[in-house]
């Protein structure tokens, strides 16, 4: 396989989460502010600033919004603007126009399926979202990327095409749940007062219904909500498909496919840090992560899972010639 082809459909796999995920984040933020609306107003900052921070853009938004931290221009900034390359309409463009390049190895309704969800959501801005509302238009977007990923699923072959399109899914799912948690970590960490009320179950409730896993938290970890239980759950559990580890299981499973025809690149170093990731969740007492400072854990995480990236892409895409080796 072309290690072009392979980028492209890697990174077309990684921009749709990553888009699906900016209206997770958005969605648990927009949860969070109805619950926290009686300490605080709808567009106070405090309601919208750690949004920016987690998804990584403080100093774009600042450059485009000045000091202007309102629902309108964080909205506008995470979903439309073209001008953040983490926007969900940027990253269902460059999505696009990666798959437009390798549009004749695709099925026909896969590309179709991805052209008009683009070019019907171009069409949209704030003003779409406000007429929806929050929780309705947000449904339609991530209800748009599953229907993507349902009809990828049922028409792409189970070549190595396909393992790259899962490695670059689910390294980046592992990233964007831990962006998710953050955002709650961010929203509480000026008033632990309320740690273990009613409204912290509720908050924690948002936080597991932004990543759909409300009903298989309750069958699985039967009991009260709170910080612990539901850190614990979308970090390690190992059935859930979009905890941590789950997500690093089904990444590692797509480096043995991709390297089964390579048995030269079967210990590499991407599959190496992505094993160490893994044994360092499975071995992390969740407790005292969250007393040594919650944040920097899912930091670390996430600098973790971006030395993967580096590595898989040093591996596969940007090897040099050199040390390339035809096989029969």
């Amino acid at each position: 396989m072309l290690s072009r082809v392979a980028n492209l459909i890697f990174w077309t796999a990684r921009y749709l989460e990553r888009a699906e995920n900016a209206a997770r984040l958005l969605d648990v933020n927009a949860q969070l502010v109805l619950d926290l609306q009686s300490r605080q107003a709808a567009d106070d900052p405090r309601s919208w600033e750690p949004l920016v921070y987690v998804c990584g853009g403080d100093e774009l938004f600042r450059k485009l919004y000045g000091a202007e931290v309102t629902e309108r221009t964080v909205v506008g900034f995470v979903l439309f603007n073209r001008q953040n390359p983490s926007s969900f309409l940027s990253c269902i463009a460059c999505a696009r126009e990666n798959a437009r390049c390798i549009r004749d190895q695709l099925a026909g309704e896969v590309w179709e399926e991805l052209n008009t969800f683009y070019l019907k959501l171009k069409e949209d801005d704030y003003s779409r979202y406000a007429q929806l509302g929050s929780s309705e238009y947000l449904a339609l977007l991530k209800g748009r990327i599953q229907l993507f990923y349902g009809v990828a699923e049922s028409m792409i072959p189970r070549t190595q095409m396909w393992w790259f399109f899962e490695l670059g899914r689910f390294l980046e799912r592992a990233d964007n749940t831990s962006r998710i948690l953050d955002v709650k970590y961010y929203m509480l960490l000026p008033d632990d007062t309320s740690v273990g009320s009613a409204l912290d179950m509720v908050q924690w409730a948002s936080v597991l219904r932004s990543c759909s896993a409300f009903e298989a938290f309750r069958q699985s970890r039967r009991g009260q909500l709170s910080l612990e239980r539901v850190v614990d759950y979308l970090l390690r559990d190992h059935f859930f498909p979009r905890s941590i580890l789950f997500s690093l299981n089904e990444a590692g499973l797509a480096f043995a496919q991709i390297t089964a025809a390579a048995p030269h690149l079967a210990d590499n170093p991407a599959a190496r840090l992505l094993a160490n990731l893994r044994d360092h969740l499975e071995k992390t007492v969740v407790r005292e992560a969250i007393a040594s400072g919650l944040h920097e854990y899912l930091d670390d995480v996430q600098m973790r899972i971006a030395e993967i990236h580096a590595a898989a892409q040093d591996t596969f895409i940007n090897y040099s010639s050199d040390t390339a080796k035809v096989l029969a």
